[in-house]
């Protein structure tokens, strides 16, 4: 008799995409697909949804007899690879809710759920929430009295970690149910041949399995739920082995003689017995997501529906890792030939999808394209680590992320580079006494660790000497230069581009001279004039050939 050894292995939540080509298929038509779908491999059927079974298609059938039976029915081809690309851009989106995250062909993703106690909080604050605001509380998960504080913080917050698992598939387009359990082999079984228990007509999306009770719980499943290979699997039933209960207490010795090392193993398997770790995934690449239009598009509007939805999966691919997009890039697929891409530079990394929108379409509505657009493609070809942030009392992310709209706005407007910050250096000519950085609005934030892109080895900003005269907000670059007029030795208006303005008041001069080591030293006497219609302007006369410059206004 077998020797039935306790479950020790490590808690995993087995993420399951139910019928993937399928969901693939649909999710890949702006429209969804609608009407029966099947996919289609070596000219047979392979999957095919509720409204073509309905219609008399069956797996295994051939595409002329499914199209016999359902005239309707459009056919999609079985595409592996792309299948595999679709898991793992599932795993990328996890990867931030779990300490290891593994995608697992065809249709799975484990989760490392050891350290799902941590999240006991969000059910308790959840809860709360729930009750204050006079809803209806998240449903909690069965425990016993006799449970540690511990394991029931685990218990708990295993279900957090499979809801969220579940709401980023969401996001993502997917359906996704799951299956939380000791080991990966038997949660990935139970995600994908296990019962869903059911509630009021509506079918739980959470299958939650007790430590010790993993093989009890994997014994009801058929033997194909095991990995193992047909041929083995059709022995066993002819040698009366139903299922994975009926495996589990044959003797080991017997099924090595006669299965080999697989026969063992999946044994093993079906009694819950596996320590086998995941094996992280780790994203390679950044995400990159597509859309075919229902039709061919001529107009802005459909193209801007297809970007929200492709921006809503990139971005979630990207929160998944902790990555903001910085850059984005946008293709569009034309009829009958040919495309357009578009780069889409954004004021600061975020994953916030509803922030990548007003720049994207900024640029799409500034598209003249030579003909109609079939398909999108959006990628975000340049990223950056998404800094935690705590807000303080006074802070108002709303303005923020207006300003970071207006900021998203000009760029396209302007051109990629047109707007940055002027960081100050220390030199003495004015115009050259500042250098270009990347306009980040959260960094002025009191508070805000300072961004990277500010930070240079040896470098700090030179300390301004407090009784020292302002200077401008705005440089006139080149200066400009001006006439004065006046009568009796005295300055009474400024000629500026062809018009006089009149001489409201003026202080100066400012003595600015230097790089007399350099080919064109400078020597200016600079005031500060108040001129009609102009507002306070910086003026300087340059020694060097006795002219008036413009060179500033104070805002």
């Amino acid at each position: 008799m077998a020797t039935r050894r306790e479950a020790s292995g490590l808690r995993v939540v087995a993420l399951c995409l139910p019928e993937l080509p399928l969901q693939r298929a649909r999710r890949l038509r702006i429209d969804g697909g609608e009407g029966p779908l099947a996919v289609v491999s070596d000219g047979k059927i392979v999957h095919c949804d509720a409204a073509a079974a309905a219609d008399g298609v069956r797996p295994g059938a051939t595409v002329s007899a499914a199209l016999a039976a359902c005239g309707r029915l459009r056919t999609v081809a079985l595409d592996p690879a792309a299948e595999r690309a679709a898991l793992r851009a599932v795993a990328e989106a996890v990867l931030l809710l779990a300490p290891a995250v593994e995608p697992v062909t065809p249709d799975v993703v484990l989760l490392d759920a050891s350290s799902a106690h941590l999240l006991a909080g969000a059910v308790q604050g959840a809860r709360a929430e729930a009750t204050a605001a006079g809803g209806t509380a998240p449903s909690a998960p069965v425990i016993t009295g006799t449970m540690a504080a511990r394991d029931r913080a685990l218990v708990a917050g295993e279900r957090v970690l499979a809801q969220r698992a579940i709401a980023a598939a969401a996001e993502m387009g997917y359906v996704a149910q799951a299956a939380i359990a000791t080991g990966r082999a038997a949660a990935g079984a139970l995600a994908r041949h296990g019962a869903f228990p059911a509630h009021d007509g509506v079918t739980a999306r959470i299958v939650q399995v007790p430590r010790q009770e993993t093989g009890r719980a994997l014994a009801a499943l058929p033997l194909e739920a095991l990995g193992l290979a047909p041929a083995v699997a059709a022995r066993l039933r002819g040698l009366g082995v139903a299922d994975a209960g009926a495996l589990a207490r044959l003797p080991a010795g017997t099924l090595a003689h006669r299965f080999g090392p697989d026969g063992v193993a999946a044994a093993r398997l079906a009694r819950g017995e596996d320590d086998t770790p995941l094996s992280p995934y780790a994203p390679e690449t950044l995400p990159v997501e597509a859309l075919e239009l229902d039709a061919p598009a001529e107009s802005a509007e459909p193209l801007l529906f297809a970007v929200k939805r492709l921006a809503d999966r990139v971005a979630a691919r990207l929160a998944g890792r902790g990555l903001g997009a910085t850059r984005l890039k946008i293709v569009l697929k034309l009829d009958p030939r040919g495309e357009e891409r578009v780069i889409v530079p954004l004021a600061q990394p975020t994953a916030a999808a509803a922030r990548w929108l007003v720049p994207a379409k900024e640029h799409v509505f500034a598209l003249r394209l030579p003909g109609a657009v079939t398909s999108v493609q959006l990628a975000a070809i340049e990223v950056a680590p998404l800094a935690a942030e705590q807000l303080a009392i006074d802070d108002r992310p709303e303005a923020l992320a207006a300003l970071e709209n207006v900021l998203a706005r000009l760029t396209g407007r302007l051109g990629d580079g047109a707007l940055f910050a002027a960081e100050p250096v220390e030199r003495y000519r004015p115009e050259a006494a500042y250098r270009p950085v990347p306009f980040e609005p959260s960094a002025s934030r009191p508070g805000a660790a300072r961004p990277r892109s500010l930070l240079r080895d040896g470098d700090a900003a030179p300390a301004r000497d407090e009784g020292a005269p302002p200077r401008p907000t705005r440089l006139v670059q080149p200066p400009a230069p001006i006439l004065a007029e006046g009568e009796g030795g005295r300055v009474t208006a400024l000629r500026v581009e062809g018009r006089a303005r009149a001489v409201i008041a003026m202080e100066g001069p400012e003595r600015l001279r230097g790089e007399w080591w350099a080919p064109a030293p400078f020597d200016r006497d600079y005031y500060r004039v108040r001129l009609d219609g102009l507002g306070d302007c910086w003026v300087y006369r340059d020694a060097a050939d006795g002219r008036l410059y413009l060179h500033g206004y104070f805002d």
